[in-house]
């Protein structure tokens, strides 16, 4: 899985084979609670634009189709918006967690370890394979990350 880190000069990128397991791990949790929090925001932001939709005179009196059109987009929105909001409230713990990494400007020249020195074996029922296919080194990071 590829990792981005937003800093203020431009986006890196490292991988998650070139950080501990445990600090892979929380970064998994991190971003699979991301659902949860977008679905939550979305749910309470459809029940009180229901409400607003169907209490406050004005609106209440319009035809369906555009309340149904202010809920949806308010749905939508909402979506959207929690979605920015739990990422942006969770990079800096993302940035701790990738502190020491090697980065890469380009997301295309990270190395995928877990690709680089093993490949399935169809022979053996697609099984990871230490015998490699002839990679023996990598290219060297031009940089590590610093939180």
């Amino acid at each position: 899985m590829y990792v981005s880190i937003p800093t203020k000069e431009k986006t890196l990128w490292t991988h998650s084979s070139l950080i501990p397991e445990e600090n892979h791990n929380q970064i998994v949790a991190l971003q699979n609670a991301e659902g949860s929090f977008v679905n939550k925001l979305s749910f309470l932001d459809l029940y009180l634009t229901l409400e607003i939709v169907n209490r406050v005179k004005p609106i209440a009196n319009l035809h369906l189709y555009y309340r149904a059109g202010i809920v949806g987009a308010a749905f939508l929105g909402s979506r959207f918006i929690a979605s920015a909001i739990y990422k942006r409230s969770i990079q800096s713990d993302i940035n701790k967690l990738v502190d020491g990494a090697p980065v890469w400007e380009d997301k295309y020249l990270v190395p995928e370890l877990d690709k680089k020195f093993f490949f399935l074996d169809d022979d053996n029922n697609f099984q990871p394979s230490l015998w490699h296919h002839g990679i023996t080194s990598i290219e060297k990071p031009t940089r590590f990350y610093r939180a």
